[in-house]
Parts: C-alpha cells; sequence; structure tokens
C-alpha cells in the first residue's frame, strides 16, 4: 500500500530531470528525423502488406510520443518556445511520414493492404487507446520506477499508422482513407495531449517554468550548433 501510494506522490518525481529529458527528445533533431523516416518506410510497407507485426515494430522506432509529450507541458507551464519546438517536431513528422508513404504507395504493389489499414483507422476502438495511452505516458516519463513501458506505450496509442495511412490515400488516391485518417491522428493527438496536460499537472509540474525555459534554450543552442 505504501508503495502504491509513493508512486502517486508528485514529491518522488525527479521533475528536473524529466523536463530535461523531455525537451530532448522533443526536438527537431537530425535522429529524430532519420527514425521518423525509417518508422515511416516500416509502416508503410507493413500496412500495404496486412502485416500487423511490423507496424508494431515501426511503432516501436518511431519518437512521436515525445513531442507530443512536450506540447503537454509547453501548455502547462506556458513556454512558448517549448511548444513551439514540439509543435515543429511533429511538423516535420506529418511532412516526412505522408511523404514517405505517398512514394512508397505510388511505386509500390501492395498485397492484402485492407484488414491491418481498417485496424489502425477505427476511431471506436483507437480513440480511448489514445487517452490511456496519454496518461500511461505521462506516468511513465516521470517515475523512474515505469519508465521503461514508454515504449510499449508508443506501441498503444499508434499515432503513427494514421498519419502513413493518410500518405497511402493521398498515394493511391483514395481520398476517403486518407480523411479518415487524417481525422483519427488529430483526435489521437488531442487525446495523448489533454490527458498528459492532466497528469503532469497533478504532478506539479506547473511550477517548473524556469527549468523549462533553460533546458528550451540550451536545446536551441544544440539546434543552431548542428
Amino acid at each position: 500500500m505504501g508503495e502504491k501510494n509513493k508512486l502517486f506522490n508528485p514529491q518522488v518525481v525527479k521533475h528536473s530531470e524529466v523536463i530535461r529529458k523531455l525537451v530532448e527528445e522533443s526536438s527537431p533533431r537530425k535522429t529524430f528525423m532519420l527514425l521518423i523516416f525509417l518508422s515511416s518506410v516500416i509502416a508503410t510497407l507493413g500496412l500495404l502488406n496486412d502485416s500487423g507485426a511490423v507496424v508494431i515494430g515501426a511503432m516501436l522506432v518511431a519518437p512521436l510520443l515525445w513531442p507530443i509529450l512536450g506540447i503537454s507541458m509547453g501548455v502547462l507551464v506556458w513556454d512558448w518556445k517549448m511548444i513551439k519546438l514540439s509543435l515543429l517536431s511533429i511538423a516535420m513528422s506529418v511532412v516526412i511520414a505522408v511523404v514517405t508513404a505517398i512514394v512508397i504507395t505510388f511505386f509500390y504493389v501492395p498485397w492484402g493492404a485492407s484488414a491491418e489499414i481498417l485496424r489502425q483507422t477505427n476511431f471506436g476502438f483507437m480513440f480511448p487507446v489514445s487517452i490511456a495511452a496519454g496518461a500511461a505516458a505521462a506516468f511513465a516519463l516521470s517515475y523512474e520506477s515505469v519508465k521503461e513501458a514508454v515504449s510499449g506505450i508508443a506501441i498503444s496509442v499508434a499515432l503513427l499508422p494514421p498519419l502513413v495511412t493518410i500518405g497511402i490515400g493521398l498515394g493511391g488516391t483514395d481520398w476517403e482513407l486518407m480523411l479518415t485518417a487524417l481525422e483519427l491522428f488529430g483526435i489521437n493527438l488531442a487525446g495523448v495531449i489533454l490527458t498528459a496536460f492532466i497528469i503532469f499537472a497533478a504532478l506539479d509540474f506547473a511550477g517548473y517554468t524556469r527549468t523549462v525555459e533553460t533546458a528550451v534554450k540550451k536545446e536551441e543552442k544544440i539546434l543552431k550548433s548542428n
């Protein structure tokens, strides 16, 4: 019982360390963009070939969850630079994933694509998952004892498949599929941001505005030097 209470106690959270990690992982570094590209290739081929296992592998590679959590943190402490950094990473991820999927779909002849794509664009199934995953991701980032769960959460929230499905829809001129995937990505994005914001607020991150400012300034210098 004591261990359970400790888990939900903000006093055991290493706030500064969590913020530093979140800012670093939310940043659009070259490694971030490379991982988004590689995961997009894997996810697109997995969806086109109706392979759930390959899609899961792609979600393990994709670092897309981090900048979404970064938006939640930025809004909580009202740091526009943190929000802008995270939005830039998400925008670049969207462009890379969609363009990659368009190109692959245009040149690739798929076999049995429909079943896995339909599973990954199921509103009734995926939206509740995104709500739970947003809360779980915020907890996993904040508590040392459950940080290993982040990769599993990245799989459950399924942010990458809707993105590459947008590209598949565009590449195959399937506008209905493209719009459905776009709506699902937007809903999942909002669900994760909202629930992560609530968890970060409950864990007393709101008082760490200066820490976020310092971490973001340091990250901006790193980006300019690269």
